[in-house]
């Protein structure tokens, strides 16, 4: 059977389908796979700890048999693929992109793990993350700096970074990974691929984000979702990761398909900006031309946003962001300051730093009230989305900076902005209601960036937003191959 040219830029469902109709083994397609990260990974560092190759051929090998003998295990089956360094997979490195778990090797499966393995997945390693998993460039001690495809000289956004350069770049057709303020959303914007921050509650978070002989945190907030090149391999992944039966106390049974976009006319809400900032200009004249296309387009489209103060819910980010940060330095003296240090030395952000202090000291009366303005805001949320199909806003200030330290201000269109400000009020706040958002790519700048747009809808309706966000994929070219891999 003949190796297929080029198939590691091909989709998740294309090359699953190859593999079940017998048009190529999955040891040919694993292969490819390893041949191309042996190559590019020294340049992009998006693969921080890959399985030995024995051990993965070992797994294709007898997932070729399996289908010899008439055995599909699911959807999946034979897709090498990676995920990103927060999901404990047994055998290999869990590090958070905490620098005390750079030796904390798992020893079970994650619950959304162990969903894509019985599918058929085979997971060849993990993708590299931020420090502490935040910030939006993906750079820690232990694994050093995931560079941009497009041009290595950029960040690849965070946390979920080398997720998104693991994609753009073919080395994996579908990723895992988790969004708290922007985690999979900014690096799907920085990388041009896609990627789904799924309802709040609605994947498990078993076997996420777990630092030994603490209890599980991220309750709320963190959000997990997968990744691809296009949304039909989103798609593909959601009917593997979401559980309609109720398996877990925390995820209830919703049908992933119980509402469903039937291709009738939308309505679409969007917003030119948010909190009054200005967009880079080559940014702005990619959205704006996407925009257009959508007005030009049989959808009604309409300048409207959900009711809510912006300062009010960055704050309230952080103070339940800060609960789970002091129960992390339980006993620990003074961890309010601590917490407000950490931020405001490494990020200059006061607004964000003092959110986080009022969190990690926080009285159980403090927190059920935080609790409850969350749940006020969803309501407000859930109204809005009543009126509206979804709503459309940038992912951030701009594409994909340069690399620097964090903290240091960017330059744009000549003026100074702080570097928290560049993304906190295009995603703190649109992650307290726990609605679904998509990212799709929509182009290229004037400098061969991606950059894209997030895409809001109803709580639960995931699956309608992501047959909505594939209809307005229509109005893009989709995924464009970085240069550095055409020659």
């Amino acid at each position: 059977m003949p190796i297929m040219e080029n198939i590691i830029f091909k989709s998740a469902t294309e090359i699953t389908k190859l593999i079940r109709d017998k048009e190529i083994s999955c040891v040919e397609v694993t292969k490819q796979f390893l041949e191309h990260i042996k190559s590019y990974n020294t340049a992009i560092n998006a693969i921080v700890d890959l399985r030995s190759e024995d051990d993965i051929l070992n797994e294709a090998k007898n997932k070729d048999q399996l289908l010899k003998d008439g055995i599909a295990l699911g959807v999946l089956h034979g897709l090498p693929m990676t995920v990103k360094d927060t999901f404990n997979v047994a055998g290999l490195i869990s590090s958070n992109g905490n620098p005390k778990l750079k030796s904390n090797i798992a020893e079970e499966d994650a619950e959304l793990i162990t969903r894509l393995k019985n599918a058929g997945a085979i997971i060849i390693g993990k993708t590299n993350l931020a420090l502490y998993a935040l910030d939006w460039q993906s750079t820690n001690p232990m694994f050093g700096q995931t560079n941009n495809p497009y041009n290595l000289n950029h960040v690849v956004g965070g946390s979920s970074g080398g997720s998104a350069a693991a994609l753009a770049s073919g080395f994996t057709s579908l990723e895992l990974g988790t969004d708290a303020g922007g985690s999979i959303r900014v690096p799907a914007h920085f990388c041009g691929v896609c990627g789904i921050r799924t309802t709040e509650s609605a994947l498990s978070n078993r076997g996420n984000m777990v630092t030994p002989k603490t209890p599980r945190l991220g309750r709320y907030l963190t959000s997990n979702g997968p990744l691809g090149r296009n949304v039909g391999d989103l798609i593909l992944a959601m009917e593997v990761l979401w559980n309609d039966e109720q398996q877990f106390s925390e995820n209830p049974p919703v049908a992933l398909k119980q509402f469903k976009y039937k291709g009738g006319k939308l309505n679409i809400a969007y917003s030119s900006t948010l909190d009054g900032l200005s967009l880079d200009e080559d940014y702005k004249e990619v959205y704006t031309s996407f925009l257009n296309k959508i007005n030009q387009s049989k959808h009604k489209l309409v300048q409207s946003k959900p009711s809510y103060s912006s300062n009010t819910l960055i704050n309230l980010w952080g103070r339940i962001a800060g609960f789970d940060f002091g129960a992390v330095m339980k006993g620990m003296p003074f961890k309010g300051i601590i917490s407000y240090l950490f931020i405001k030395s490494k990020y200059k952000d006061s607004q964000w730093a003092t959110g986080m202090r009022q969190g990690a000291i926080s009285s159980p009366n403090d927190y059920v009230r935080a609790l409850q303005l969350k749940d006020d805001v969803s309501d407000s949320f859930t109204r809005f989305f009543n009126k509206h199909d979804v709503w459309i806003t940038p992912v951030s200030i701009a594409p994909a900076f340069k690399h620097q330290n964090p903290g240091i201000p960017f330059e744009i269109n000549g003026w100074k902005v702080p570097y928290t400000k560049a993304f906190i009020p295009f995603n703190f706040p649109s992650t307290i209601p726990g609605h679904p958002i998509v990212v799709i790519p929509i182009g290229l700048t004037k400098s061969g960036l991606p950059v894209g747009v997030q895409i809001h809808s109803q709580k639960w309706h995931d699956y309608k937003l992501l047959q909505i966000a594939k209809e307005l994929e229509k109005l893009t070219n989709g995924f464009s191959t970085p240069k550095m891999f055409n020659g």
